[in-house]
């Protein structure tokens, strides 16, 4: 019987952080900046929204945006659908 060949290590060895304080200043910058991402995503759907609503076209918010026709009708489609559940005396 031959011996087994020692295990081996999976994948690349853990890398080690060289500056911790470092590290943590750019982890909460890095929060920060996915905070104020979301926030402004947010802020972009209900405007093109409220676009929408005074009626301009999909496709014209689309251009402004930078975003696909497709996108700004799945926003609007899914705000009416919140919108009417939220309201459904409306």
């Amino acid at each position: 019987m031959t011996t087994p060949t020692p295990p081996r290590r999976a994948g690349k060895p853990r890398k080690t952080v060289t500056d911790e304080a470092r590290a943590e200043q750019l982890l909460d910058e890095l929060r920060q900046a996915e905070a104020l991402f979301r926030e402004t995503a947010e802020r972009r759907v209900q405007l093109a929204i409220e676009a929408h609503a005074i009626g301009l076209t999909t496709t014209r918010i689309a251009e402004a945006v930078g975003v696909s026709q497709p996108s700004v009708s799945n926003w609007v489609r899914a705000a009416r659908a919140t919108d009417a559940h939220s309201n459904p005396n409306d």
